[in-house]
């Protein structure tokens, strides 16, 4: 279930300990998730998916050392990059992006996770400023078969992949999924068929899975990016 939207209000001094509080938790969930395999915590990149807040909660997390901030929306990109451009967090698109929605997003964003279009690419590759470093980009692969999922066939990786080459204003950072809806354990294998395809078509490159139910999972499976949102806010409205 959704949690209710944490309100666009300052933050109390309450509030903003019990988001530190969760910001802490989350690293900890990861740091021992590496333990268990052997891996250096610093190989995980968190990214806090801001969507169930506003700009308040967004600056207080990059005050607390959180610079990696995620959105699943194009138009909240746009806002939220214009209310802290001041701080300069590092945005990621983590839902899906519509192509007449690029020219929003293509000068504030550091890094896409669910590429699945070529035309988008290639919309992306000839908006994005010159000034700015390439975009970030991590191709979506289609891991369940429910109705409205996004991302592509497998089978049409190989293809995809090739297609991206020459356009040097992005650069293919590795590999996203989506699991089914399910528990942790249900989306290992999920996991482990994504890792196996960015091992053949990609080796070298990153890993975006897990979630705030799976991440611990994900991380075991080799994710080398998280994107959480409901774990950081749990609590917040509650603390005033």
């Amino acid at each position: 279930m959704r949690p209710a939207p944490v309100d666009d209000a300052p933050l109390s001094d309450a509030a903003r300990a019990a988001l530190a509080r969760n910001l802490a938790a989350l690293r900890g969930r990861v740091a021992a998730a590496c333990a268990r395999v052997g891996r250096d915590p610093a190989s995980v990149a968190l990214v806090a998916v801001t969507k169930y807040t506003g700009a308040h909660v967004a600056r207080a997390l990059v005050d607390l050392g959180q610079r990696d901030l995620g959105e699943n929306r194009a138009d909240r990109v746009e806002a939220l990059a214009g209310a802290l451009a001041d701080a300069a967090p590092r945005w990621h698109m983590v839902g899906h992006l519509q192509r007449n929605k690029a020219r929003l997003v293509a000068g504030h964003l550091f890094a896409l996770h669910s590429l699945d279009s070529l035309d988008l690419a290639r919309k992306l590759d000839a908006l994005r400023p010159a000034a700015l470093p390439p975009l970030e980009v991590y191709v979506e692969v289609r891991l369940g078969d429910g109705e409205g999922r996004s991302g592509l066939d497998e089978a049409a990786l190989p293809a995809f992949l090739a297609g991206l080459e020459g356009l040097s204003r992005l650069r293919l950072a590795g590999l996203m999924g989506l699991p089914p809806e399910g528990t942790p354990e249900e989306a290992r294998p999920h996991f482990q068929r994504l890792r196996r395809l960015r091992d053949q078509h990609l080796p070298g490159g990153g890993l975006s899975m897990g979630m705030t139910n799976d991440l611990e999972v994900a991380v075991e499976e080799g994710a080398t990016v998280v994107r959480v949102g409901r774990a950081l806010i749990e609590g917040l409205s509650s603390a005033g």
